[in-house]
């Protein structure tokens, strides 16, 4: 054990859990610390040492840095000159009750647990900070997992850059405790991300059926079926609609979508029979196309059960089969 006489030395520190101790011992009239003491005091910083290693390892598994970098990377720097202090004293543990430098009136073991002391509130203040991002922030970051789903960063980069440099200084307030601040103008914010998720799922869904929208009304298309282009634009705008005031019943919104891609078919089918007629009138070949329709309405009235209709026009004999249906 290192003896030190003439010397008076004393540091009156917090410990782990807030208390204070006495972790040197004066050496009056050539007294010096017992091998108990300098026990005791090593004991002591090997368990403020333990509990800041447990510190930095939650620090690591929650992601700390990401919510707090200011107090997160200072505790490293903290937790490098304790790992290096009580490596130190590891190597020598008869030295806990020696001064830590010749200028301090801390001991070694003291100084190990004034450190372990800055890194677990450091580390506290982070998680602090992180829970109260997550709880805070919950809606916001709801939105964003819909945005990145939805590629709103790729389609809409103006809007979602701005809206993400605000997500990031609400967290940065939060870290600063300015939570009444940031909860004043959170329903603004979360307005503003619902109009952006709106923009990206429709765009998502309808997108591609509002360009062949736009492309069917520029083309013959409108002008020879303008009620059924009029019905695949309505069946387009209400999938639209309903996107608007449910932009995250998806199941829904796929069904509404499907109806409208439907009547998009719907139009090009009856224009390519319009154009199959119009052939056949310029070519006088209608009766082959009229026989080959009645065909088919035979075969319809006769698994019907309702026998040979053909004396009937084409309408008379569907609704036959309705009313039998």
């Amino acid at each position: 054990m290192r003896m030190k006489f003439g010397l008076v030395f004393g540091a009156v520190l917090f410990n782990i859990t807030g208390c204070k101790t006495l972790d040197s011992v004066q050496s009056i009239g050539g007294s010096s610390p017992s091998n108990e003491q300098v026990q005791a005091a090593y004991s002591r910083a090997e368990a403020a040492y333990q509990e800041a290693q447990q510190a930095m390892y939650l620090a690591n598994t929650e992601s700390l840095i990401d919510y707090d970098r200011v107090r997160v990377q200072k505790a490293q720097k903290e937790w490098q000159e304790l790992e290096e202090n009580f490596a130190d004293l590891k190597a020598k543990p008869f030295e806990a009750l020696d001064s830590a430098s010749f200028f301090s009136s801390q001991t070694v073991s003291g100084e190990i647990i004034e450190l372990s002391q800055e890194v677990l509130a450091l580390i506290g203040g982070a998680q602090a900070a992180k829970n109260l991002i997550l709880s805070v922030l919950e809606p916001v970051r709801s939105h964003f997992a819909v945005l990145d789903k939805f590629a709103a960063q790729e389609h809409f980069p103006i809007r979602y850059r701005k809206l993400n440099e605000t997500h990031k200084k609400y967290r940065a307030m939060l870290v600063d405790g300015k939570q009444p601040e940031v909860e004043a103008e959170l329903a603004d914010f979360n307005a503003q991300l619902t109009a952006l998720e709106v923009s990206a799922v429709e765009r998502y869904y309808l997108g591609e059926i509002l360009s062949q929208l736009r492309t069917i009304s520029a083309s013959p298309k409108a002008k020879v079926l303008p009620s059924v282009a009029l019905d695949a634009s309505n069946t387009s705008e209400y999938a639209k609609v309903y996107i608007r005031n449910n932009v995250r019943d998806y199941e829904q919104i796929e069904e509404k979508v499907r109806l409208a891609k439907l009547q998009l078919l719907r139009v090009d089918s009856l224009y390519q029979e319009h154009l199959a007629r119009k052939e056949a009138l310029q070519k006088n070949q209608v009766e082959a196309q009229l026989l080959e329709l009645e065909s088919h309405l035979l075969a319809l009235t006769e698994k019907a059960g309702l026998g040979d209709l053909r004396h009937l026009s084409f309408a008379e004999q569907l609704s036959a089969v309705k009313d039998k249906l």
